[in-house]
């Protein structure tokens, strides 16, 4: 029916038709391939999204997990610092110390070397603890240079790991305003003009650089903590040897002060033994002129006896029983008169002798009691104990008080000399007295008696 001819003129319907139904079927194959396409990328773009997601935020925690990791190796670096600092400052408190303890204890009041060039285990252990705490004190600050170097590496190894922290912590706020940005509007500069892109880091050269952060922070955190320790260690044994050093020099001052006392308590008995002795000597020295004298008088006394005898007349000067008694009498008053006068001589003699042996009793009762002060001194000062009691010398018998330990007073002896030299000279004046008035007395009795028979003796 169609293949009829029509009044629009011979057409082919049939091609029309297959035209039409080759187009449909492209058509629907088209918006089929379309919707596949947009499906396809909506199913990709899901994909992508997710996949960028989750990149984005392992970005954002390493980044954030880094951070962390600075932000506490910066609080660590931080409390590494000020614990530097303050061994800093605790160094420079002991080397403060150390010269306070030079100056006023060892150099003041220990005075090392004090009774130089007369020292013993005292001054040298004394000597030692003063070089010890010269050379502690030089090894201090030396210290000090290296410590203020070793500060300020830590101080710019933490601005580096802060600027990095600073740096992460603005890239953890473009990557979280990344995942915000929801429209395609393009973002300009400040001067409107666009940014060039610069081409990023590897994510190995970026975290190489934070582990050289982290590792640059942790050297410098474990020298921290080396230093730390060394100081510490040098400050202990600073204080254990000190101690050592004190405790040596305070048991040789205390053995020396106790052995000195005991040694000037014996130099102040022997010094009162020779004291004695020395007053024995004086009395016996007064009774020994006092016989001398007595003698003497009773020499004269026999010697007028015999002056007197001498005046009888020719017929009755005859040598008898009277005149042999007190002539030998006499001889025996003069051998006694020699013997006391050599006595004398040798009291004399030993009472010198005492009297020098008291001098060097008095000279090294004097350094004893010096080097006693003086321990009591230092120990008083280096404890703060009070200063302990002095053995009081012995009253000196020979004259006026002395001072403590000081030399004994000259002035009685050269008085009992004098007193001695007064009596000598005073005997020998009566000597040549009686020896000027009797010279031809004797003279003439000695040429009667011997020369000059007596007439009757016939």
């Amino acid at each position: 029916m169609f293949g009829d001819t029509c009044y629009l003129g011979s057409c082919d319907l049939e091609g029309l038709r297959a035209l039409n139904d080759r187009l449909n079927a492209k058509v629907v194959e088209q918006v089929n391939d379309a919707q596949e396409l947009a499906m396809l990328n909506s199913f990709a773009h899901e994909s992508n999204e997710y996949q960028f997601k989750k990149c984005l935020q392992n970005r954002i925690s390493d980044i954030a997990s880094w951070r962390w990791v600075l932000e506490d190796l910066t609080k660590r670096l931080t409390e590494a610092s000020e614990a530097l600092r303050y061994e800093h400052n605790a160094i420079r408190v002991v080397i403060d110390r150390l010269q306070v303890e030079i100056d006023e204890h060892s150099r003041d009041a220990s005075k090392p070397g004090a009774l130089s060039p007369l020292s013993d285990s005292v001054e040298e252990a004394i000597l030692q603890e003063y070089n010890f705490l010269r050379e502690q004190k030089k090894k201090f600050e030396a210290l000090l240079p290296s410590l203020e170097a070793q500060c300020k590496s830590i101080d710019k190894t933490k601005r580096e790991i802060v600027t990095d922290i600073f740096n992460k912590e603005k890239a953890l706020t473009v990557e979280e305003g990344c995942a915000k940005i929801t429209s395609g509007t393009q973002w300009r500069g400040p001067c409107g003009r666009r940014q060039k892109k610069k081409r990023a880091s590897p994510v190995t050269r970026w975290e190489n650089r934070c582990m050289a952060l982290k590792t640059a922070g942790l050297r410098a955190l474990s020298m921290s903590i080396v230093t730390r320790q060394e100081m510490r260690g040098a400050r202990m044994y600073l204080s254990i040897t000190a101690q050592a050093y004190a405790s040596r020099a305070d048991a040789a001052l205390r053995r020396r002060l106790n052995t000195n006392k005991v040694k000037l308590q014996d130099v102040y008995w022997q010094k009162e033994e020779s004291m004695r002795d020395y007053q024995a000597l004086v009395d016996e020295l007064l009774e020994t002129e006092k016989n001398i004298l007595e003698t003497m008088e009773q020499e004269r006394v026999i010697e007028a006896r015999l002056a007197d005898r001498a005046n009888r007349p020719d017929g009755e000067l005859i040598k008898d029983e009277v005149d042999r008694k007190l002539k030998d009498e006499l001889a025996r008053l003069r051998s006694f008169e020699n013997q006391m006068r050599t006595n004398y001589k040798r009291i004399s003699n030993l009472q010198a002798h005492i009297d020098n042996s008291l001098s060097r009793i008095d000279c090294a009762a004097a350094d004893l009691l010096h080097v006693v002060r003086l321990d009591n001194e230092r120990i008083s000062s280096r404890n703060g104990e009070p200063c302990a009691s002095v053995p009081e010398p012995p009253p000196d018998h020979r004259g006026p008080a002395n001072t403590a330990g000081g030399s004994h007073s000259k002035e009685y002896p050269s008085r009992s000399h004098s007193r001695q030299e007064e009596s000598l000279e005073s005997i020998k004046e009566v000597d040549e007295k009686e020896g000027d008035e009797n010279e031809p007395s004797e003279k003439e009795n000695t040429d009667t008696d011997e020369d000059e028979p007596y007439p009757f003796d016939h």
